[in-house]
């Protein structure tokens, strides 16, 4: 399996007039603000491919995806919340 990859997308004429106009206030590039909500997103295609892996392992069982995947996202979510309050963000004024 590729380690990375070079992906082409389309943007309209309208998302890529809104994506100027952030760049311009933000500095943040199309590309670099679209690679980081994939990998922001990362753990949500996760969950739901690991949920179709196991619905599909066992067939029989009648396994229901979307509960899979519920299930997933909220161990996610509770990682995410431990992890924060293991980890503080301390804002200094």
């Amino acid at each position: 399996m590729a380690t990375s990859t070079q992906v082409t997308i389309e943007l309209s004429g309208e998302a890529l007039a809104l994506f100027d106009r952030y760049h311009k206030y933000t500095g943040t590039s199309v590309q670099a603000y679209i690679s980081e909500l994939v990998t922001k997103t990362l753990p949500t295609v996760e969950a739901m491919v690991g949920a179709m892996d196991e619905a599909s392992l066992n067939p029989d069982a009648n396994l229901d995806v979307m509960e899979q995947f519920g299930r997933r996202m909220a161990q996610i979510a509770l990682e995410q919340r431990e992890h924060a309050q293991d980890n503080p963000v301390n804002v200094v004024q």
